[in-house]
């Protein structure tokens, strides 16, 4: 009588299991998911033809800048109107500068913070200069100085003034583009400063006060 070795035994079990593990590899695992699966929110249309985005305003802010900021979401949708998550606000800022605009200041305006202690007189009075003296206008545009040619003989003065930048006293005088004393082919250059600065005819000029000016007799 003859028993089967118990090796041998063991080496059929393993070889029938080896094959049902093979049998069953074809087949896919299927596991089964008790995951509750997220709600998916369904975009409802209010009635209107709006875009799909929303914006919410921010009162404007003026300080010589107006501004207005926007939050507006843009997120993509899908063909049936879901809203895919997980997307980036954008922030759009519109900015606008409004310039300060200042009205150039008027001959008189100009004149008044050029000089102080301005006397007028009654009547013009005659002036004359001993030595070639520089007739000066002073350009409301831009405070500048020009000179508009060299006095040498009897002027008009009008009024009696102070320079405000170093206390030194001028006469006022009256001066009619390229006509008077002696002054009639100034730089052509001036009288398209003085056109410009609004002065047609005539100009009102100054002449600083020395020892070379004294009134006629």
């Amino acid at each position: 009588m003859t028993f089967p070795l118990p090796h041998v035994r063991w080496q059929s079990m393993l070889i029938a299991w080896y094959l049902l593990l093979l049998a069953n590899c074809g087949n896919p695992i299927q596991l089964i998911n008790h995951l509750a699966q997220p709600n998916r929110t369904q975009l409802v249309d209010a009635g209107s033809n709006t875009p799909e985005s929303t914006a919410t305003a921010i009162p404007a802010v003026s300080v010589g800048i107006t501004q207005s900021v926007g939050l507006a979401t843009n997120a993509p949708k899908t063909d049936s109107g879901v809203e895919i998550p997980n997307q980036t606000n954008a922030l759009i800022i519109d900015i606008m500068i409004t310039p300060q605009l200042r009205a150039t200041p008027t001959g008189d305006e100009r004149w008044g913070t050029f000089f102080s202690n301005r006397v007028a007189f009654g009547s013009p009075q005659k002036m004359t200069a001993l030595a070639p003296s520089p007739l000066l206008w002073l350009d409301p545009r831009n405070g500048q100085v020009l000179e508009i040619g060299m006095l040498n003989g009897d002027f008009a003065a009008t009024a009696h003034l102070v320079m405000k930048s170093d206390n030194q006293a001028a006469f006022e005088v009256e001066y009619t583009i390229n006509q008077n004393y002696g002054l009639t082919s100034i730089s052509e250059a001036i009288v398209q400063r003085m056109h410009s600065a609004g002065f047609e005819a005539n100009v009102r000029g100054f002449v600083i006060a020395g020892d070379s000016i004294v009134q006629a007799p």
